[in-house]
């Protein structure tokens, strides 16, 4: 078979064809998505607004790409700030398909390609911005190079690896686990050890490193912000240890990610290769190595704290791989695969359905509701916050919720631009210092708090914003509907001559009695 005809074979040509078409009408989707931004977007696309080597939540991918994305779309609306959503998971799916391809064959690689443009998690995530969809390709671009480099010894290939490592870092700090997953793949096989020896693995590693350079200068000079807070989502609490509901949780909310057919085929597959750890192949044991480091790690967090399911996120390129691998072997597994896929299609398919049409059961699911009636929301607050005849205008408005202050940040851009005089939007800063990247950036200052528009999204925190202000009235409760019969509470108040109380021990106390918290 000549080049060209390897390169355009029926397989590859069924997956360029699926992957143009589902990808066309992803982005389509984008312009028709009933759902504002998410808090989390509306904050990445304020980043976006002025790039740096990192924020204080997450490295700058997201923000590089958000920017890049409004840019040449000439917009930041919301399809436009999510579009590097759908075009991730295409260079995902392309990397999948060559390294399907590459471990068993054309149409294996197929269906690892189109599998993967089907999963639940991905139809969920092709609709929204967020690390994971950057991360996700990046990382399967490493693993397709670490097999091309264990088969061809080429220095390319280190070099597509070494790049590849250093952009995923760049996008999420789980680009890590690679190195883990690497160690583990190299003591497990002897062409992993021969593909990095002679100096591959060290350039890889050199151009990694170079590229993760700019972000670690950053978390130097910022006291490592980013690292710190990465490390405190676990949220260890040694009063609250071993939790086998968290970890029944992470590790069944799986199924919902990958699908339940291939969740199940995957448990099988892993139980089977443990009864035959002598026999496994080459691919399984590489794929394997891919797999099961992410696993126990996020697993034995999610016993000894909690873990949501896309933690393991890394994992998912190499299980579905390992799954399409095992199930092609046979015409049972492939008809099995096909009903795994059909499966997840129509799982996908009901979720847009239900998100489209059906406001009163998808408002069900909290994270639904967070992002929905945002614009009417900034609209309510911005009436409230406009001067009105015989009082002074507000010097600032202030927020007690990071959720409230990124998407009044994001929904009034437009009214901003056009000249309207809204005050400045400011964070409540609840502890002594800044937890969020919120009450790092805009913290609430004496100097502008002389006549204070405040929007409280949590009640309970009404007592103690009312003692940092010399005055302080509440003046209404305001109900935002988001369809469905659920709607958005929030309480509006008025307060003169902001100055906090002091954030210590006393302070502490009153909001632990506050929030009830033992």
């Amino acid at each position: 078979m000549t080049a060209n005809r390897a390169a355009f074979d029926r397989a590859t040509l069924a997956f360029l064809f699926v992957l143009i078409v589902v990808t066309a009408a992803r982005i389509g989707a984008l312009f028709y998505v009933p759902l504002g931004l998410y808090f989390d977007e509306a904050q990445y696309w304020m980043w976006s607004r002025a790039f740096d080597w990192g924020y204080f939540t997450k490295p700058p991918l997201i923000a590089w790409v958000i920017g890049a994305t409004t840019f040449l779309a000439g917009t930041d609306a919301e399809w436009a700030v999510r579009l590097g959503a759908p075009i991730a998971h295409m260079i995902a799916a392309s990397a999948l398909f060559l390294l399907g391809r590459s471990m068993y064959g054309a149409w294996p690689g197929f269906w690892a390609g189109f599998g993967w443009l089907m999963l639940p998690g991905v139809w969920f995530s092709s609709s929204l911005i967020s690390t994971d969809a950057l991360l996700l390709p990046l990382w399967s671009i490493a693993l397709l190079a670490m097999w091309r480099l264990v088969n061809t010894r080429a220095w390319a290939w280190a070099a597509v690896l070494g790049l590849a490592i250093g952009l995923g870092v760049q996008a999420k700090y789980a680009m890590f686990y690679f190195f883990l997953c690497t160690t583990l793949a190299a003591w497990w096989l002897m062409p992993v050890r021969a593909a990095l020896a002679k100096g591959r693995g060290l350039l890889a590693t050199l151009i990694a490193l170079i590229v993760i350079a700019p972000n670690l200068i950053w978390n130097v000079q910022n006291g490592f912000v980013t690292a710190r807070h990465t490390a405190s989502n676990a949220h260890f609490d040694a009063a609250k240890l071993f939790n086998l509901d968290e970890l029944f949780e992470f590790i069944f909310g799986q199924a919902g990610v990958i699908g339940p057919v291939i969740f199940v085929v995957l448990i099988w597959a892993l139980w089977r290769a443990w009864r035959r750890s002598e026999g496994l192949s080459t691919e399984e044991k590489f794929l394997i190595a891919y797999i099961i480091p992410p696993f126990i790690i996020i697993s034995a967090i999610a016993f000894i704290s909690r873990a949501n399911a896309n933690w393991a996120a890394v994992a998912y390129p190499a299980l579905l791989l390992l799954v399409t691998g095992t199930l092609f072997s046979s015409a049972a597994g492939r008809r099995t695969l096909v009903i795994a896929t059909l499966a997840n299609i129509a799982i996908g398919a009901a979720f847009v359905a239900v998100i489209a049409s059906y406001p009163a059961i998808a408002n069900q699911a909290k994270g639904v509701r967070t992002a929905r009636g945002w614009q009417e929301t900034a609209n309510e607050i911005a009436r409230r916050a406009a001067v009105q005849p015989g009082e002074l205008p507000f010097s600032a408005v202030m927020v007690d919720d990071r959720m409230t202050y990124f998407e009044l940040s994001y929904y009034w851009r437009e009214a901003r631009r056009a000249g309207a005089p809204l005050p400045p939007v400011r964070m409540w800063l609840l502890h002594g210092t800044a937890n969020n990247s919120a009450e790092a950036s805009n913290p609430m200052r004496p100097e502008e708090g002389g006549r204070v528009l405040v929007v409280h999204l949590t009640p309970a925190y009404l007592p103690l914003v009312a003692t940092d202000f010399t005055t302080f009235r509440q003046v209404e409760h305001l109900t935002v509907p988001l369809g469905g019969g659920v709607n958005r509470e929030l309480e509006i108040s008025v307060g003169e001559g902001f100055a906090p109380q002091p954030r210590d021990a006393a302070f502490e106390e009153r909001f632990r009695q506050q929030m009830g918290i033992d």
